[in-house]
């Protein structure tokens, strides 16, 4: 670095202090700048490159410029919103970094499960085997385990905090076993061998006859949560090898029933409802008891009317919830996909198309009632893989240094 001014000349420049920088601002920033920023010096390359703690403290501080909302669409990984956060946040969109390796190690069917702290979940099929494999991996970084899928085919949750990146990561599946039973498999990268466990007993849970879970499940508070298709929520508790369901929020006046999703906040389930009335949002106080008796506290409601920029209300359709601070804002903004109906124009209207369908990535602000839209998504797609988006953290987020390419 170079010398610092003399503060008897005119001309020096104000300084910031060194322990503001390295631990209030480098870990604010995406991989791609910290890999610049490592050939100031060799200080900054070695806390950047070798230190754990610097790692883990910015594998756990997603900011307006480390983050970003993403999909896995048509094969490939996006980075919607700013072409600015894009360039600066996004990996190789394709994720090659997965078929690396041994002669044949290819893959197809690539879709994404779920991601946590800058590490994403993705499942896959082998070319040549037809096995089923699961990926964990970090696209920022491309480092990747590769986990072959030896449980009954389900939903996989990741369950990893970056604040514990020491303690590794646990997939855990959820699957139904015919009408009504679901049970749970567990992988860990902190068991010994590299096989999957079925956990029984309690963790064995009864549902309805046609109750589905949906995906992109979300994990706060060591457990990992699946919305289910009659509006349940389904949990399972890793460390203490628990699971339950956790019935949703009862809806406030004048709102009927409507779209539902889950995300995390900071190590906080919250769940939000987009209906013709409004948008709602709940954040999980207690779980109480196994999960019987949780509490619901309403930390938000609106009707659509009061949010500026959304149009035909009643047939405005929510798909999907990321992360407060993916957008930024931190706990005052949220990221929803939306699909909304416009009214046709005189000439499609002819044509007997009374809307047009809109999707677009919205940020808003819940208490200056701000909202701006991030992406447009264009396609002829239905849903435009709006239920695939997550929340990506451009991280250093580091995966434990096992063979698990059994």
């Amino acid at each position: 670095m170079s010398p610092r001014p003399s503060s008897s000349s005119p001309a020096a420049a104000p300084q910031l202090p060194e322990d503001l920088i390295l631990c209030s601002i480098l870990p604010l920033l995406p991989v791609r700048s910290l890999a610049r920023f490592a050939a100031v010096c060799k200080a900054w390359r070695d806390l950047i490159l070798r230190d754990a703690a610097f790692a883990a403290l910015q594998a756990r501080s997603p900011s307006p410029a480390s983050s970003a909302l993403a999909r896995f669409h048509n094969g490939r990984f996006e980075i919607l919103g700013a072409a600015a956060a894009a360039k600066s946040v996004a990996p190789d969109p394709s994720l090659s970094f997965l078929a690396v390796g041994r002669s044949g190690n290819h893959y197809e069917q690539l879709d994404l499960c779920a991601g946590a702290g800058g590490l994403l979940c993705m499942t896959a099929v082998h070319v040549e085997s037809r096995r089923r494999v699961l990926f964990i991996c970090n696209p920022a970084t491309e480092n990747v385990h590769r986990i072959l899928y030896d449980c009954p085919l389900g939903v996989p949750g990741l369950a990893y905090d970056p604040a514990a990146a020491e303690r590794g990561y646990d997939v855990v599946v959820a699957a139904k076993e015919g009408w009504e039973a679901c049970r749970f498999c567990r992988y860990s990268s902190r068991a010994a061998g590299s096989g999957w466990r079925t956990t029984r007993g309690a963790a064995t849970l009864r549902l309805a006859p046609y109750e589905s879970l949906q995906p992109k499940p979300a994990c706060a508070g060591g457990r990992v949560h699946w919305f289910t298709s009659a509006g349940n929520i389904v949990w399972h508790d890793v460390a203490a090898v628990r699971s339950g369901v956790l019935p949703p929020p009862p809806p406030p006046p004048c709102q009927s029933s409507g779209n539902m999703d889950l995300a995390a906040w900071r190590g906080r389930l919250r769940l939000a409802c987009a209906t013709a009335a409004g948008l709602g949002v709940w954040e999980l106080a207690s779980y109480g008891g196994n999960g019987a008796a949780a509490r619901w506290e309403a930390v938000h409601w609106r009707s659509w009317s009061a949010i500026p920029g959304v149009i035909a209300p009643e047939r405005c359709f929510l798909w999907s919830v990321v992360p407060a601070g993916m957008v930024g804002g931190g706990e005052d903004a949220l990221g929803l996909a939306l699909r909304c109906a416009h009214v046709a124009p005189p000439e499609r209207r002819a044509r007997g198309e009374a809307y047009v369908w809109v999707r677009a990535l919205v940020r808003y602000d819940r208490c200056t009632g701000a909202t701006v839209v991030a992406a447009k998504l264009a396609g002829k797609e239905i849903h435009d893989g709006l239920g695939t988006v997550v929340g990506y953290h451009s991280s250093l987020a580091p995966l434990p240094r096992l063979n698990f390419d059994a």
